[in-house]
């Protein structure tokens, strides 16, 4: 019994000496990641929480963008010219349902949703808010009246994952997004 009490003893040490032996496993990548100083966030953290909330808009981005088109024109007629696709002489639904209106939402959320994916290549970011926003003379004005519907949407969407922090995150995406597109058409809006 002694040999047999010996064979365990031996294999004991072993791998506690093992268990001492250090474990080098590589660094979380988003530990070394960095904010490109042209964003207005603070941490990489806040773009991670923001590219998830936003997860949850792609999912239903046509609805979403439809719907808030759809409630901004409601409560701003005066819009209506700048989205010949808004025919209120048509239902609700009619006008939901044609294709020109769902590309005139889409091209509103398409602009936030391509900002949100390229907030690590800032660069191509802002290119897509210069060509939106010059391609397009009234998006400004439009954006700075879209403000309510766009965020109370977005609350709606998320639900309980609309908190203080997400709508924070929202917001300064929201002004990053103005405050460029108006440098790119030289502050006219």
């Amino acid at each position: 019994m002694g040999a047999l009490k010996s064979k365990f003893k031996g294999s004991k040490s072993k791998s506690s000496q093992k268990a001492k032996t250090k474990i080098h496993l590589p660094e979380s990548s988003s530990a070394k990641k960095t904010v490109d100083p042209r964003l207005p966030f603070q941490t990489y953290r806040q773009i991670f929480s923001l590219r998830n909330a936003w997860k949850a808009v792609t999912r239903s981005m046509e609805e979403t963008a439809k719907e808030n088109l759809m409630r901004f024109l409601k409560k701003h007629e005066q819009y209506a010219e700048y989205f010949p696709s808004y025919d209120t002489n048509k239902s609700e639904e009619d006008i939901k349902d044609s294709f020109e209106f769902e590309n005139d939402a889409l091209e509103i959320f398409g602009l936030f949703d391509d900002v949100v994916n390229n907030l690590e290549e800032v660069d191509k970011a802002l290119v897509e808010i210069s060509h939106v926003f010059s391609t397009n003379e009234k998006i400004s004005e439009i954006l700075k009246a879209m403000d309510p519907t766009f965020m109370a949407l977005l609350s709606e969407i998320l639900g309980d994952r609309y908190t203080e922090t997400t709508e924070e995150n929202f917001r300064l995406l929201y002004d990053f997004v103005l405050t460029e597109g108006e440098k790119c058409i030289g502050g006219k809006s």
